[in-house]
């Protein structure tokens, strides 16, 4: 077959070459063949695949129908039975016989029951057998007459199905096969009286033939095969071959669907060397699973004649195709061999010339001329974009003329005429409590230009530019008023903030000049968009700020001394929790009152300096401060909340204070903690009082008492109990004194309180203490 192929190629390749085809007129000639031949292909491809799975649906979906009106005519027949047993037990014969323990004169009773039970016992419905067994009076009645329930065969039926979980139950039992013959599954329904009693006293159980029950089961087909398994996964009938029979019993999918949570569903299994395919619906009605089985494998032969249909088909098609493209490769040449020659220079090429790269030397004449002018217009382009950002800094620095900025905005396209300006200032709040760090903050400004640009659009400002740590925009309108030129700037912000927000995970605030009228004032604009955005230390995040808003009025505020004070001697008696109180409370004020940002920062410089004067006014060393290498000042001009100044006021400034305040104050603390130990040590046998050690240390013992908690973080009474208690331990291990002596000595009204003190601190009496200290001793 290659050897075919390969001389069908020589042969094209000569008849090409005869025919003196370039190479450009080959491809022309492959494409056309491709577009034509590749849609063929996959449109006989797809056809082939659509029709096979028509043919596997149509099956599938005519066996699930089959199966449906299967369950339907066979959950008919149970109901119809279940009907008329509900009504045989809610008969005069069975209501009569139920409550009685049956004896010679009762057997009238029995008659009539069985007369009652062989009307129901019709052909059509299929019932075998009945039987009527009474739990409470121990005796069964079926078509053999009366007898003892612990005399009946079905006594082990009975156990194996109690207790019921409902008011009926259908249950199935295997029969194994005599002489060779395959075994027999038999149905029955067990139904309890009375109907809704959690406790019934009898039950009704009937027995069904199979062959009248599923008489409606179709003959295996090409189709598929039915089956019809009970609620543990049992085979109750089939119509399949004996050979596929034991295929599917050995299958673990019968468990699977058996248990599945779907009512109805699909599955695919290979068993032996097919794949089959089952289509299942479990019944509400019993628990009852059906199921249609099909191989697949034969839907699949029956679609191979579609298959060879589709393949010759698409064989002529493509035959066609080819004689067409050769046609038009031909036609689309021309104009390509045209252009060649009219772009031909003299000299350049001639109609000897082999014409197979034509193609390519025009597209190389093309080339030449056209990167001529990209490379112009890129590096002009270039020049205008990087121009853009330096001329709109100097607008806004106030580095131009009004001439300049004049001939600037019409060089590069803005709009000269409107009726509104403002400079619009974007900051970013701390970048502390995000997952950026301070190298992100230039990046992240660059990011928030480029969200302004796509906000806002191009005729209603000029390019954003980032100034220090600011994003400027200068934005202008022709609204009505100002006050609509306002409300237009502050919905933008507002969109800006909530794309940063968004796209970066990062809070800003916006300052926003008063309107002006003139390019000329932006500088003037610049100033008032930073002012405004320094009274955000008294708002929230996320603010939009007006400086006309933020300034306020003229007025006398004074300085609250009193509350500074007291926050320094908080600090100074190293109160912590009062500290940061006060401090709250301070700048609490400090952003109610209506002051000027310098007045602000005023404030704070004077709190921090009162604060770090408290050192030295105690005369006492000065402390380090973690500032960064950063002066301080500096650091408080860059806070933006006072959330931010508190928790830097608290972690930088009063805290190592306080730090270096408890350090200078542990010092006499721990001298005399060590005196009242010493004299506690040397005079524990006597009785000692924390006012004596107060008296001879010449301090007073509220002082003592203060000492000892800082430093030991003991009281006195119970360091001295616990160095007494060590005393016990080692004469109780060392020396033979009685306890009584031992409690004397330790200064115990009586030998039980020293007895009742050591068992709670040891766990064991002083006796059991030192018996058990020997004899660990004797063990070594």
């Amino acid at each position: 077959m290659y050897a075919i192929e390969s001389y069908k190629w020589h042969k094209e390749s000569e008849i090409v070459m005869k025919l003196n085809l370039p190479r450009y007129q080959v491809k022309l000639f492959a494409l056309c063949l491709l577009l034509g031949a590749i849609p063929v292909m996959v449109l006989g491809i797809f056809s082939y695949m659509k029709s096979s799975s028509i043919i596997e649906s149509k099956v599938l979906k005519g066996n699930e129908q089959l199966l449906q009106q299967t369950q339907i005519q066979i959950e008919n027949t149970l109901k119809i039975i279940d009907f008329s047993i509900f009504q045989l037990g809610n008969s005069q014969a069975v209501t009569d016989l139920l409550p009685i323990q049956i004896k010679a004169n009762d057997f009238p009773l029995v008659d009539r029951l069985l007369e009652t039970m062989q009307r129901i016992q019709i052909y059509e419905l299929g019932i075998l057998d009945i039987r009527l067994i009474n739990i409470e009076q121990q005796w069964e009645i079926n078509d053999k007459g009366y007898t003892k329930l612990k005399d009946s065969e079905d006594l082990q039926l009975f156990r194996s199905s109690s207790p019921l979980n409902r008011q009926f139950k259908w249950i199935t039992q295997t029969v194994e096969g005599k002489a060779g013959k395959p075994s027999q599954t038999n149905v029955f329904l067990f139904k309890q009286f009375p109907n809704l009693s959690a406790n019934p006293s009898a039950f009704l159980v009937t027995q069904m033939s199979n062959q009248e029950l599923f008489k409606v089961l179709p003959k295996s087909s090409e189709l598929g095969s039915l089956i019809i398994l009970d609620d543990k996964g049992h085979i109750i009938a089939t119509d399949m071959a004996s050979s596929m029979d034991a295929l599917v019993r050995n299958t673990p999918l019968l468990k699977e669907m058996t248990e599945a949570s779907d009512p109805n569903g699909y599955r695919i299994q290979k068993m032996g060397k097919e794949e089959y395919g089952f289509t299942y619906r479990k019944s509400s009605y019993n628990g009852w699973t059906y199921l249609s089985v099909v191989s697949l494998d034969s839907l699949t032969r029956e679609s191979q004649s579609i298959g060879w249909a589709t393949i010759w088909a698409c064989f002529v098609i493509i035959v066609l195709i080819s004689v067409l493209s050769l046609k038009g490769a031909n036609k689309l040449y021309l104009p390509v061999r045209g252009l060649y020659q009219r772009t031909a220079q003299p000299g350049e090429a001639s109609e000897s010339q082999d014409p197979q790269d034509e193609f390519k030397v025009i597209e190389s004449r093309i080339e030449k001329m056209s990167q001529n002018y990209r490379h112009m217009t890129s590096h002009v382009q270039s020049l205008r974009n990087q121009l853009k950002p330096f001329m709109i800094y100097k607008l806004v620095q106030g580095e131009l003329s009004a001439k300049e900025i004049e001939e600037q905005i019409r060089l590069f396209g803005y709009n000269p005429e409107f009726r509104w300006l403002a400079v619009v200032v974007i900051q970013m709040e701390t970048l502390e409590p995000t997952r950026y760090q301070e190298s992100d903050r230039d990046l992240l400004l660059f990011a928030v230009s480029n969200i302004v640009e796509e906000l806002v659009p191009t005729e209603y400002r000029l390019n954003p530019v980032v100034i220090k740590q600011s994003q400027v925009t200068v934005i202008h309108g022709n609204h009505d008023s100002p006050e609509a030129f306002k409300e237009f700037l502050y919905e933008t912000i507002k969109q800006v903030q909530a794309n940063v927000l968004t796209f970066l995970d990062l809070p800003i605030s916006a300052g926003i000049s008063r309107p002006f009228q003139m390019y000329k004032d932006t500088p003037k604009a610049y100033e008032e968009g930073l002012d405004a955005l320094k009274y955000r230390i008294t708002k929230v995040t996320e603010t939009i700020l007006f400086i006309e808003n933020e300034e306020p009025e003229k007025q006398m505020v004074f300085f609250p001394d009193h509350l500074e004070k007291q926050l320094v001697e908080a600090v100074k008696f190293t109160d912590e929790k009062r500290a940061h109180a006060l401090l709250k409370e301070f700048l609490q004020i400090l952003s109610n009152r209506e002051l000027k940002h310098n007045q602000m920062y005023n404030w704070l410089m004077k709190l921090l300096l009162d604060l770090l004067y408290i050192p030295e006014r105690q005369d006492r060393p000065s402390f380090s401060l973690d500032t960064n290498a950063t002066p301080l000042y500096e650091q408080l001009k860059r806070f933006n909340t006072i959330q931010e100044i508190e928790d830097w006021f608290m972690v930088q400034i009063i805290m190592p204070i306080i730090h270096s305040e408890d350090q200078n104050k542990e010092a006499p603390h721990q001298k005399i903690s060590n005196e009242v130990i010493r004299i506690i040590q040397s005079e524990y046998d006597r009785e000692l009082t924390l006012e004596e050690c107060a008296s001879r240390l010449n301090y007073h013992s509220s002082y003592i008492r203060r000492a000892l908690k800082k430093s030991l973080n003991i009281n006195f009474t119970d360091y001295l109990l616990s160095y007494r208690m060590e005393i016990a331990k080692k004469w109780l291990l060392e020396t033979d004194m009685k306890i009584a002596d031992m409690s004397q000595k330790l200064q115990y009204n009586n030998a039980q309180n020293f007895i009742r003190y050591f068992k709670k601190t040891t766990g064991l009496t002083p006796g059991q203490y030192r018996e058990k200290i020997l004899n660990d001793n004797d063990g070594e």
